[in-house]
């Protein structure tokens, strides 16, 4: 599938990932990609054994089920954020990664909140949310050889694919539909 590099894109690892155990069958979300090619992204299908009581405590101020498992976003860092899709985003200047520059995040309703960043409730705008601990960081050029090696392939993503029930099952799912 010819998709660009952009926000709102899958990274799926085929049936034969095997250089990196850490990313068998994982679905991981491109949340930024900066002008020079440097990428980021959220492993989707990893939850963790601790609920978001566990995890962070600002995060409750965001997560609609506390006792929801957080997931592993990737092996970057120990910062949550918060991938969450909103009633309304109308005046909402962080709808889109902090500390980058600031450009919109094109999957439906659906932004990335710096927890640390904002420390306080969105008017009750959250329709639901997951905590990600940790994230994927491709430096320049690095995610273009990947792809070029075969080490992953590119889905378009869905609202449904961010909030799955079933993380478990959501590779197969992706690879599924094509």
């Amino acid at each position: 599938m010819d998709l660009p590099l952009v926000p709102g894109t899958l990274l799926v690892a085929p049936t034969s990932q095997d250089r990196d155990p850490r990313f068998a069958r994982s679905v991981v979300l491109i949340i930024d990609r900066e002008p020079n090619g440097i990428t980021s992204g959220l492993v989707l299908n990893r939850p963790l054994e601790q609920p978001v009581t566990e995890s962070s405590a600002l995060a409750l101020l965001f997560v609609t089920n506390p006792s929801e498992r957080a997931f592993w976003g990737g092996p970057l860092g120990h910062d949550p954020a918060i991938l969450a899709q909103f009633s309304a985003t109308d005046g909402l200047e962080w709808f889109h990664l902090p500390l980058q520059q600031r450009r919109p995040f094109p999957l439906a309703d659906v932004g990335v909140i710096a927890v640390a960043e904002h420390p306080s409730p969105f008017d009750g705008r959250i329709l639901r949310a997951r905590l990600f601990i940790g994230l994927c960081v491709w430096g320049r050029g690095q995610l273009e050889a990947e792809l070029e090696r075969d080490a992953w392939e590119l889905r378009s993503a869905r609202v449904d694919d961010v909030f799955t029930p079933t993380p478990e099952r959501l590779w197969a799912d992706v690879l599924a539909r094509g």
